[in-house]
């Protein structure tokens, strides 16, 4: 996770609007259609997933830098939901924000969401950046391997790998 000079800002800014997002949970829309706003609550849910697990696999796989949160791994981790997609946690946080606007049906959550969605896809480019810098060529390999956010190209791939 880049936090570094304009990877800082995009990142708060994308948190910030993902904030506003889910406050526009409380805008009133009496025609909100039901179905829909459940199928919002189960993309949140897979979405909250998403980013809860990268948090136990770098922990448990990625061997931390001494002093550092988990998002500072010193091995590159290419197993479990990382052998599925190169970034868990931004499709999940990215997934936030078309969900709640299923959910909310408010053309205002639409406003808010688009920019921070934006601004997670640069988040994650800017981290692919990064690791390429930080693990070179075996990074650059991962890249080809495994899609950034494609989740079912990425178990289409994984199947593939592990049935070759």
């Amino acid at each position: 996770m880049t936090r570094r000079g304009s990877g800082r800002f995009l990142y708060y800014a994308a948190a910030i609007f993902l904030f506003l997002t889910w406050l526009s949970l409380f805008l009133e829309n009496d025609s909100a259609i039901r179905w829909v706003q459940a199928v919002g609550w189960l993309l949140v849910g897979a979405g909250i997933a998403l980013i809860v697990q990268p948090m136990f696999v770098l922990r448990k796989r990625g061997q931390p830098e001494a002093d550092e949160d988990w998002t500072h791994t010193s091995t590159l981790v290419d197993t479990g939901i990382y052998a599925i997609v190169r970034h868990p946690l931004y499709l999940g946080w990215s997934l936030m924000y078309p969900a709640l606007v299923l959910v909310s049906q408010h053309w205002l959550t639409v406003v808010i969401a688009l920019p921070g969605l934006v601004w997670v896809a640069l988040i994650a480019k800017q981290e692919d950046q990064h690791l390429v810098a930080k693990f070179g060529d075996a990074y650059e390999r991962y890249m080809q391997d495994v899609p950034a956010w494609n989740l079912p190209a990425g178990i289409i791939r994984h199947l593939q790998r592990r049935n070759s």
